[in-house]
């Protein structure tokens, strides 16, 4: 998980470096929405009593999910570049280690969800 968000960190990094530019046309990308939206929907609905909650609790996961697929595919494209061994090996690793610590808060607080 600590490697899923440093490559996350990576990508959004790459996409506000390049000023804004979308490594996904955005048809995929609202597909890509439109899918989780529909997931998460389907999942909260059943959690949460009002239905006005599970829309906007699966609109926030749905946006956020979304923006970390870019982020991955923007990643995976700065690897494929060889931007990404520009940036350094020690900040990798200081990247990986504040994301180890982040996953283990995530993985703790999300336990009883």
């Amino acid at each position: 998980m600590a490697l899923f968000l440093t490559f996350s960190l990576y990508g959004i990094y790459g996409m506000i470096s390049d000023r804004g530019a979308q490594p996904i046309p955005i048809a995929l990308v609202l597909l890509i929405f439109a899918v989780l939206f529909v997931i998460g929907y389907e999942f909260f609905n059943s959690r949460f009593v009002r239905r006005t909650t599970a829309v906007v609790v699966a609109f926030l996961v749905a946006f956020c999910l979304t923006i970390l697929v870019m982020a991955l595919v923007k990643f995976v494209f700065m690897a494929y570049d060889g931007t990404v061994a520009g940036i350094g090996g020690d900040v990798f690793i200081v990247a990986v280690a504040f994301c180890l610590i982040g996953s283990v808060i995530l993985l703790k607080y999300f336990e009883n969800f």
